[in-house]
């Protein structure tokens, strides 16, 4: 009875000879070489298959506080996640204590830098959290945000108060408010009341506004409280309603709070027009 022999995986290391007996003559050569260098270091005293894994292992921990991830170290290093694993973590399996001296190069060769910033990098959530807080407080309110911001008003709502996010939602969010900080809400279809609400939120959780930041993605900044982002919208005098088109309307059948949510304005001033309006008809 024969004993069948498996096919190796790869033939790229020692493996494919050591454990499945291959035969090609690259592989071969390959471990004879090895053997050769072996032998050698050997006769000098040099020989040193394994190192220490303890600085390695330190490296890893400095590479992970600065954000790099385990996926992006493997991949880096060009090591499996169970070589990983074993010189990491001291669980059920026993942890590496030395390992080949080529798997400690190739991890003490990554800098220890923060990691490049990818869309789906979770990043700190200061900047967007701020933006959304200084739009609110200029009178935009989150269901006027979600259409011009691309986000759903609840998930803006998460954002507000959240600590983390995706590196792709702080972009968005960021070109967004370039704009935005720029523009009167009430003047971009939010009606008054709904503006004068989100100024009142804002004061009550003491969100500054966009020009009270002088870096508005720094955790270290202090807003400045003096330059008062909010007065131009509170000193605002209301439009001039058109009496005509609130005639108009109420001749369709439109309430006075739909009038006011069309014409961005209170529903009392839809009242007293339809009263001038009335007037004016009395007096023609």
């Amino acid at each position: 009875m024969t004993t069948a022999v498996r096919e190796a995986p790869h033939h790229r290391n020692l493996t494919c000879v050591k454990q499945y007996q291959c035969k090609r003559p690259e592989c071969v050569e390959r471990i004879r070489a090895y053997d050769r260098i072996r032998y050698r270091q050997k006769g000098y005293g040099t020989w040193q298959p394994l190192v220490d894994a303890t600085p390695a292992r330190k490296h890893v921990e400095a590479l992970r506080a600065a954000g790099h991830s385990t996926v992006d170290i493997q991949r880096t290093a060009r090591i499996s996640a169970a070589t990983l694993a074993r010189i990491l973590y001291d669980g059920a399996n026993k942890r590496a204590e030395r390992i080949r001296p080529e798997v400690a190069e190739r991890i003490l060769a990554i800098a220890i830098t923060p990691p490049p910033v990818k869309p789906n990098s979770i990043i700190d959530g200061t900047g967007t959290r701020r933006r959304l807080q200084a739009l609110v407080s200029m009178g935009w309110t989150l269901n006027a945000l979600g259409p011009r911001l691309g986000f759903h008003p609840r998930r803006l709502t998460d954002l507000i108060h959240g600590e983390r996010v995706l590196a792709s939602t702080a972009r968005r969010i960021a070109d967004g408010y370039r704009t935005l900080q720029t523009l009167d809400p009430i003047a971009h279809g939010v009606p008054e009341r709904s503006a004068k609400l989100s100024l009142n939120l804002a004061a009550r959780e003491g969100w500054p506004g966009p020009l009270d930041w002088d870096d508005i993605d720094d955790p270290n900044c202090k807003p400045d409280g003096h330059r008062k982002s909010r007065a131009w919208i509170r000193k605002r005098r209301p439009a001039p309603v058109d009496v005509a088109r609130v005639a108009q309307l109420t001749a369709i059948g439109r309430t006075a709070g739909q009038i006011a949510d069309e014409l961005g304005c209170h529903k009392r001033t839809v009242v007293r027009a339809r009263g001038r309006a009335a007037d004016m008809a009395v007096a023609a």
